[in-house]
């Protein structure tokens, strides 16, 4: 089971140590993967495809990326840190701190409908990276939300605001509930737990 805890610190990435020249083909497989996500979908992506689209070799692909859930995960945990921590105000009430931490990333993902279908689709595999990969993105998610909690960061709250969230993303990605339908829910969520 993952507590708050493990998702704040997840295992440090393996792309810091790269060299400049890998970073950049990281780079050039993530944008080619985002470009052939887009225009073929998730199910008919392949490495070999993105390889083709960035210029590289599968085989120079296959070397940083086990699978096209990996890729995938990867940019969206990119996406993610790239993610501005939320301002809010002194002043702010605690449901508005909340739907502060979690508009921004699920707005994205709104945005983006078959990015967000292939993202859904990469990150409930069980490789090892993407495992990795969704605690990274579970941590930033909760460091976005202790942010912008601010007086009001109790583990408890950051706990179950986190659980809410994930439970209405993954009713999103499964169909059942429209994007449209996560920030007010969360909103309700933070409502019946107030602790003010």
């Amino acid at each position: 089971m993952t507590s708050v805890d493990d998702v704040t610190h997840p295992e440090a990435s393996p792309r810091q140590w790269l060299s400049d020249r890998q970073s950049a083909t990281v780079g050039a497989l993530l944008d080619a993967a985002l470009e052939e996500v887009r225009a073929v979908g998730f199910d008919k992506m392949t490495i070999r495809s993105v390889a083709q689209r960035a210029g590289v070799t599968h085989t120079t692909a296959y070397s940083y990326f086990t699978s096209k859930a990996h890729l995938i995960s990867e940019l969206h945990w990119r996406q993610n840190q790239a993610m501005p921590q939320p301002e809010v105000s002194a002043d702010e009430s605690f449901v508005a701190r909340v739907r502060a931490a979690f508009e921004e990333p699920a707005s994205a993902l709104a945005a983006d409908p078959v990015l967000s279908r292939a993202v859904f689709m990469a990150i409930i595999s069980d490789e090892p990276e993407v495992r990795r990969l969704r605690a990274a993105v579970a941590g930033e998610l909760v460091g976005r939300l202790r942010a912008a909690l601010g007086p009001f960061d109790d583990p408890d709250l950051v706990s179950t605001l986190f659980l809410a969230y994930s439970g209405a993303m993954m009713l999103v990605g499964t169909g059942t509930r429209d994007f449209l339908e996560v920030i007010p829910r969360i909103e309700t969520v933070a409502r019946l737990i107030d602790p003010t």
